[in-house]
Parts: C-alpha cells; sequence; structure tokens
C-alpha cells in the first residue's frame, strides 16, 4: 500500500524538470524544510496540494477521495492572486492498488499538458537528436561496447521512464550525454530504491540489463555501474545482500570492493569529490593536424603562384 505523501512527493520529484522548463516555481508551505516535496494541506484541510506559480499561470495538484485533480488559473484578482482555477484532468490515485507505474503514467500525463501548453521551447527540445545506443548484436559480435548512454537510454525506456526526460535534457544542454550528472540527478537513487524494496520481479529486470551491459562494456561503463550507481548503496550490508544473488560474478566482486572503500575515511574523501566534479567544460574545437596545416600552406602558395 502506498504512503499517499511518498507518491506526491514522487510526482513532484518527476514534474520539477518539466515545471523549471515551463517557468513554474512550488510553492512552499510554512513548516517544509528545505529539499523536502512541497506537500501543503488541501482545501479546508482536506486530503493534499501541490501547488506551482508562474507569472502568467498557477498549477494546483489536489489530492482527495482517492483521486489527483489537475487544475490551472491564468486569472488574478486586485491583489494579484490565482482565481477562478479550471480543472484540467483527474486521475484515479487510490493507495490500496496503486503502484510505481501508476505514479509514472500520471506524471507522464500531466507533464505533457504542461510542455504542450507552456514551453515555448518544447518543439526544439523534441528536435535533439540523442547519441546513437549500441545494439545487443553489435555488442555480442565484439565490434563494439556498450557506452554510458546506451546505459541511461535503456533504464530510462524500460525500467524508469520517469527519467526520459531528464535524460534528454541532459543531451540537450550539453551538446552530448554526461553519464556522472545524468545518474547523481536521481537515476542512480532509484536504481538504489529499487534494490531496497527487493521486489523479485523488479530486481530480475534491472540486473538482467545491468549484468549484460557491464559483460560487454567499456571500462568507463562498468565503473559507472559499479561505483557511481551501485556504490550508492554505502556499503549497507543489508542492500548488498539484496544484490549478491543477482550479479554476474564479473561485477559483483568490484561493486563489493568499491562498497567497502567508501566506508574507509580515504572512500569518503574521495566520495565527496565524486559528488562534486569540476564544472562543465565543453569540448574544444581540434586544432588541423601538422600535416593538415602543410597541405594548406602548399596550396595557398599554388594559388598565388597562379596569379
Amino acid at each position: 500500500m502506498l504512503d499517499i505523501k511518498e507518491a506526491l512527493a514522487k510526482i513532484h520529484s518527476s514534474l520539477e524538470l518539466t515545471m523549471k522548463d515551463a517557468g513554474f516555481s512550488a510553492v512552499v508551505p510554512d513548516g517544509v524544510a528545505k529539499g523536502e516535496a512541497p506537500i501543503a494541506a488541501g482545501e479546508n484541510s482536506v486530503g493534499y496540494r501541490l501547488e506551482y506559480r508562474s507569472q502568467a499561470a498557477a498549477l494546483r495538484l489536489d489530492y482527495f477521495d482517492n483521486k489527483l485533480n489537475f487544475s490551472v488559473s491564468e486569472d488574478t484578482d486586485d491583489d494579484g492572486c490565482f482565481i477562478n482555477f479550471d480543472l484540467v484532468s483527474v486521475s484515479l490515485l487510490d493507495p490500496a492498488t496503486a503502484d510505481m507505474s501508476d505514479l509514472s503514467y500520471i506524471s507522464g500525463e500531466i507533464s505533457d499538458t504542461i510542455r504542450e501548453k507552456y514551453c515555448k521551447a518544447a518543439k526544439d527540445k523534441q528536435k535533439v537528436k540523442a547519441p546513437k545506443t549500441v545494439s545487443k548484436a553489435a555488442a555480442r559480435s565484439g565490434s563494439v561496447y556498450y557506452d554510458a548512454n546506451t546505459l541511461a537510454s535503456r533504464l530510462t525506456a524500460s525500467l524508469y521512464p520517469e527519467y526520459r526526460a531528464a535524460y534528454n535534457e541532459n543531451i540537450r544542454k550539453y551538446g552530448e550525454f554526461l553519464p556522472e550528472d545524468f545518474f547523481d540527478g536521481g537515476c542512480a537513487d532509484a536504481i538504489i530504491e529499487t534494490i531496497r524494496q527487493n521486489d523479485p520481479a523488479k530486481m530480475k529486470k534491472l540486473f538482467t540489463l545491468l549484468n549484460e551491459i557491464y559483460l560487454d562494456a567499456t571500462n568507463e561503463t562498468q565503473s559507472l555501474i559499479a561505483v557511481s550507481i551501485l556504490g550508492k548503496m554505502d556499503n549497507d550490508q543489508t542492500l548488498l545482500a539484496n544484490c549478491v544473488d543477482h550479479m554476474c560474478d564479473d561485477m559483483l566482486k568490484p561493486v563489493i570492493r568499491v562498497n567497502k572503500f567508501f566506508a574507509t575515511s580515504a572512500g569518503k574523501k574521495a566520495k565527496a569529490k565524486l559528488a562534486n566534479p569540476p564544472a562543465y567544460k565543453p569540448k574544444k574545437a581540434k586544432r588541423p593536424g601538422m600535416m593538415a596545416r602543410m597541405m594548406d600552406a602548399s596550396v595557398q602558395q599554388q594559388q598565388q603562384g597562379k596569379k
């Protein structure tokens, strides 16, 4: 059974990127600590509410009677307060029967509506071309190896669709895929949460994917899995025990070593550095090599000789 406040917190987290793109900020009620979901009591203290505002509009997600009502207002009174909220959609959200897939579906529907109505650059972002992924056939043939982009693409396509928008935004923002920025932004935490819940079907699906990629991956991608993702278990013996029977032999020993190292003082310092990487620097345009410069000079001389 879902805890409804935890469910609303997950919906809020899934919508954060969309809200930012659309120019909305969460309305944080009194008493909510920094980093916590801005969940307020609903109208007349019935149910719960998430509210977001921009200069032009206000959005509300009101939960009560096992339903989540999504409302919008673009009207203000003389004091500048938003009024006359119009109901856009109603989603069933019964804690007794809902699961994570239901939350992802609800978040996706709301996100699509907001993007269509308020994101001016939404169409341009849809045109962003993602880097090519490595196919299973190519990896098995040994001609290429799985890379970090393929790992993120497959995770967000099949297991964590709520992070697909963040994956696309990562590529749009940097012009390439930056794995550390993406996984540190929440997807790795979602994987750890799957391990914590230890649902047999979800664990099998997760580690079938991780094992497959790890065995035929670049060294960088293997490190990403063992250190940046599974290293977030923080040497928690319960979490490690949940994983042991699912990890392939090639992955098992490195993951255990990484977690043991992170538990040491030196490991904690290393982890602090991982959490605060250097600022991103775009790739510099490559200068022509010596041979290319010589060829250019030769062509110029020939052209001058013809004059």
